[in-house]
């Protein structure tokens, strides 16, 4: 987390709750206190080029997105794991795989997307470098998941 929000009381009050995760996320949302853990979204310095936006329209999309990048996955990890996961901010609407463009086999990231804003930025904030299949997982907002880009932009993308 950034300097600016450390000093959330919110925040502050959940990392003291000594509770794990999953736990102090469902506790907290239970108590009906989720908007206490949100300060402000804090813009990453990360520019999707190929966007085909404006660095003014693509961070305002991410601003409104429901839909998180997840990197760094295993190969082996499945659709159902990353719901069981991502579940515990919210209710999950769908996951699209990354696939290798030519095998159609997974090749270590997906895109999870939300029905609330809310679930997004609590499973930004909470779930963003925890493990998940052995692997210690990067989420970034996403401006939202457009057909093509499961194959990703690399070697065989």
């Amino acid at each position: 987390l950034g300097e600016g929000e450390r000093g959330c009381e919110g925040y502050q009050q959940f990392a003291r709750s000594g509770e794990g995760e999953a736990g102090r996320v469902a506790s907290w949302r239970a108590r009906g206190k989720m908007a206490d853990l949100y300060c402000q979204y804090e813009r990453t310095p990360y520019f999707d080029r190929h966007s085909g936006m404006t660095m003014q329209e693509y961070h305002e999309t991410i601003e409104r997105s429901t839909c998180i990048y997840v990197g760094n996955l295993s190969y082996y990890t499945t659709e159902n794991q990353i719901i069981d996961f991502f579940s515990r901010c919210g209710e999950v609407k769908r996951v699209v795989m990354g696939l290798d463009k030519f095998q159609k086999t997974p090749c270590g990231f997906c895109f999870v997307e939300y029905y609330t804003q809310d679930d997004t930025e609590a499973a930004c904030r909470y779930l963003n470098n925890l493990r998940l299949d052995d692997r210690q997982i990067r989420l970034d907002r996403d401006p939202g998941f457009v057909e093509g880009r499961q194959y990703g932009r690399g070697k065989s993308g």
